[in-house]
């Protein structure tokens, strides 16, 4: 019982932090929304990796450094989709590819074998997120960009959710913690790169990254530090969920943080979702939780 209700708990968490990210983004671009999160989720783990204790070894760093290049393309094209289209519908497509690439990595490359009901859940994380796709591709250019961002930064995801998967189980936090850092400084050097070369910063505008004509990036650094710190706060509720429960339970119902971005999106902002979105919407939750269950 007890880490079923930290699995919600990491789920609304983590739905709070994307609907933060998606308003810094608007305000900042995906870029500068990323080095906030970093910071701020950075902040967090730095704290709780001695709380917690953890056995230092060069496989964590190493999964760490992997898991923080697979991040760092997450959450760039994950905050320039929020800052394109609707926050329930990236974060539909976002979830399903997160949960579904691991599932195949497993599959193809560890040669394990997934049960019928796995494979039903990976066709209907998959089929939701091409309804939510081709739903949202109506809105013209900006909805297509929109989606193919959101896939990518699925996909950035689940891979950094392989690469920590080759952590020792006694490192603790020291893997997600390198991850944080290691996020922190390559969005850095990003951004220096693009301010040297004004080409450059201008051809990453209508993806996003930047807002065209913003007087100052720091317009969405309160939200930007409050998604890393609710990002830092949720890696931590989930990790204490996973040590009092089942893999399978936790992970099924802490895929479920869409719902809660979603609602926050229509409560405050007034964000609409049509008929075929909300459809796509659970479609792909479904195929989360079965694969979550499998």
């Amino acid at each position: 019982m007890l880490s079923v209700v930290l699995s919600l708990v990491a789920a609304t968490i983590w739905g709070g932090s994307d609907f933060s990210a998606g308003i810094a983004s608007r305000k900042s671009g995906a870029l500068y929304t990323s080095l906030f999160t970093f910071l701020g989720a950075t902040a967090l783990l730095v704290i709780a990796v001695p709380v917690f204790g953890t056995d230092w070894s060069g496989a964590a760093i190493s999964a760490g450094l992997a898991a923080a290049l697979c991040a760092t393309v997450g959450f760039v094209a994950f905050y320039a989709g929020l800052a394109l289209a609707p926050i329930g519908v990236v974060t539909a497509i976002v979830a399903a590819l997160e949960v579904v690439v691991p599932v195949i990595v497993a599959v193809i490359w560890k040669g394990e074998h997934l049960p019928v009901l796995g494979w039903v859940g990976v066709v209907a994380a998959g089929a939701g997120a091409v309804i939510v796709g081709a739903s949202e591709g109506g809105l013209g250019g900006a909805g297509v960009r929109a989606v193919i961002l959101a896939v990518v930064g699925g996909v950035g995801f689940g891979l950094s959710v392989v690469s920590l998967d080759f952590a020792p189980a006694e490192s603790g936090f020291l893997a997600p913690g390198v991850e944080m850092l290691g996020g922190l400084v390559l969005v850095a050097l990003m951004l220096l790169a693009a301010g040297a070369t004004p080409g450059l910063k201008r051809s990453l505008e209508p993806l996003a990254m930047f807002v065209p004509g913003a007087g100052s990036p720091r317009a969405g650094l309160g939200f930007g530090l409050l998604a890393g710190v609710l990002q830092g706060v949720a890696n931590i509720v989930l990790m204490l969920a996973l040590w009092s429960g089942q893999l399978a339970v936790v992970g099924a119902i802490s895929a479920l943080y869409p719902v809660s971005a979603a609602l926050l999106a229509w409560a405050i902002l007034k964000e609409r979702l049509t008929k075929p979105l909300i459809i796509g919407i659970a479609i792909a939750l479904l195929g989360c939780v079965l694969l979550g269950i499998a």
